[in-house]
């Protein structure tokens, strides 16, 4: 019962950020969008996407590892920190680094500009992704809301401000590394004033260790991330910066709806953890509610924005034409909003057995699924067709999934859940 309060605070604090995070967003990406065009929002979102893709390589699965071990013993707290703060720290340098030399020397223009600044504000979202694993292990959300609340304020006042005095695309990519600058300072000043100061201690021979251990869950890591960026880069790739403008717009939208799923998990990933090497009973039970709370979320919000789309597209990006098609691309994404949610609530057994193998064998197949769909399908139906290949690929995944874990199916209440809906 205790395991079961602290997790739907957990989970109220979560969504409560998240909630105003989408608000703030949606109203900030439509002025932003709007006052920059369709071309250069495209290659704003392509040059996130390109930073975003690279840094998978950054002290691959650290992180979740860690975190796993934390919230086991979470007297090892400062020292894992430190640990993943290192590796992580150093890999992603030199990643960036080099992906910013490469298009240095290939490329010129807004299109450089926007990987090199996109570049230098991955290297601070590592940085502090990395130190919320501490509040995420010992269950202190609300630390996280509060640096990310202060620090999108900023980013949309000096972005609104840039943007008014004329200044383009490149002026507010500017203030969103200024932004996730400041991000990384109030996050570290939170984990020294309300938890710990990470213990750098970790001999060079321990952090190897660390990074060999954390490759199967790196590997699922990688392959989800890859997942996310695969459409806009392909687009950019086999399309141009119009397509990824069109499907970046409904992409934004929904994925304030898809990071839902990860509030969920982030909230019962510390207790699931700890039932199900303790309570399998216990975890049995954890599972039914996130199934059901993935349920009671996912499939209003799905058929909300299925029904809303064209009007939200209106309301959010005005009423040119430019970004008309998006309400098509947004209502195919919308479908998807269940399924992650779903796929998620599967996915806790498989990380609670320690199953990053099998799962990162099942994104291969999904990711590989995804770029021969994209090759397909993007050349004829452009950004309509990248959403198309997202939703088929993402049901996929849940139905084989589903199966892999069939044992905990016994658990989840289809009759309950049909009569809450």
């Amino acid at each position: 019962m205790q395991d079961g309060r602290r997790i739907a605070l957990n989970a109220a604090l979560m969504l409560l950020k998240q909630a105003i995070m989408a608000v703030l967003g949606v109203v900030f990406v439509g002025y932003l969008a709007r006052k920059v065009g369709v071309a250069a929002w495209g290659e704003f979102q392509a040059s996130l996407a390109i930073a975003g893709i690279v840094t998978i390589a950054a002290g691959v699965g650290v992180r979740g590892y860690l975190a796993r071990e934390i919230a086991v013993r979470p007297e090892l707290g400062p020292r894992h920190l430190g640990a993943a703060l290192a590796i992580r720290g150093v890999t992603g340098t030199l990643v960036l680094g080099a992906t910013v030399g490469v298009v240095l020397a290939t490329r010129s223009g807004t299109g450089a500009q926007l990987v090199v600044l996109a570049a230098a504000s991955q290297l601070a979202t590592l940085l502090y992704s990395t130190m919320w694993l501490s509040f995420e292990a010992h269950e202190r959300f609300e630390l996280i809301l509060y640096a990310e609340l202060g620090a999108r304020l900023f980013v949309i006042g000096l972005s609104t401000a840039l943007l008014a005095l004329g200044l383009g695309v490149v002026a507010a990519a500017a203030a969103f590394l200024l932004g996730n600058v400041l991000e990384l300072g109030l996050t570290a000043h939170y984990l020294r004033s309300r938890l710990y100061r990470p213990e750098f201690a970790t001999p060079p021979a321990a952090l190897w260790e660390i990074a060999k251990r954390s490759l199967p869950i790196g590997a699922l890591g990688a392959l989800a991330s890859a997942l996310l960026q695969a459409d806009r880069i392909m687009l950019r790739a086999l399309c141009d910066e119009e397509a990824v403008g069109v499907y970046s717009a409904a992409w934004v939208l929904s994925e304030n709806f898809r990071m839902l799923p990860d509030v969920l998990l982030g909230a019962a990933f510390a207790a699931g953890m700890r039932l199900y090497a303790q309570d399998r009973d216990g975890f049995g039970r954890l599972y039914s509610g996130c199934m059901l709370v993935a349920a009671l979320f996912g499939l209003p919000i799905a058929a909300g924005l299925v029904l809303l789309a064209p009007d939200i597209i209106r309301l959010v990006y005005g009423a040119a034409g430019d970004y008309a098609p998006a309400a098509g691309v947004l209502r195919v994404l919308a479908c998807g909003v269940p399924v992650v949610f779903a796929f998620q609530v599967v996915t806790l057994p498989l990380l609670a057995a320690k199953r990053e193998g099998d799962m990162a064998q099942l994104l291969a197949v999904t990711l590989v699924a995804k770029i021969a769909l994209n090759l397909l399908l993007l050349p004829r139906y452009r950004a309509l067709g990248a959403a198309c290949a997202t939703l088929a690929v993402g049901a996929g995944s849940l139905l084989a999934s589903w199966g892999m874990t069939a044992r905990w199916a016994q658990f989840v209440e289809l009759g309950r859940i049909v009569a809450v809906l």
